[in-house]
């Protein structure tokens, strides 16, 4: 006896979505491998910064008032680096979302590592047009 003699649903190929179930994309791995490249060389990027800028800050000897000022310094360093860091973990949150949901992701892994970079230069040239060096 058949699934249609017994009134059951009709035979279905092995590859075919049951009811209900999404068929998502293949995920791509070239896709996968340079949005994770590109998260990691942010974060790579985001840490050498923040430990450059604490040694910056750390031999900061001797600092004249009329050309430098340590305090524009700090507030530059540190704000660029935290947003050097906001932009990385939502970015790479965005990105793992997007991995999950089979869809394209490296453009915004890609764009997570260049605001990720930019962030820190403005705060090297911030660092630098604070202390006149």
């Amino acid at each position: 006896m058949t699934n249609m003699q017994q009134g059951g649903p009709a035979p279905q190929p092995w590859n075919h979505p049951r009811a209900g179930d999404e068929q998502l994309p293949r995920l791509n791995g070239w896709d996968v491998a340079v949005s994770a490249a590109a998260i990691v060389v942010a974060v790579a990027v985001a840490s050498i910064s923040a430990v450059a800028a604490f040694f910056w800050l750390l031999f900061l000897d001797y600092c004249p008032p009329e050309t430098c000022s340590a305090e524009n310094a700090w507030i530059a360093v540190c704000v660029a680096l935290a947003v050097a860091a906001l932009v990385t973990v939502m970015g790479g949150a965005v990105t793992i979302a997007r991995i999950a949901r089979h869809t394209v992701a490296w453009p915004v892994a890609c764009g997570t590592l260049v605001l990720c970079a930019a962030a820190c230069a403005i705060g090297f040239a911030g660092y630098v047009s604070a202390t006149g060096i």
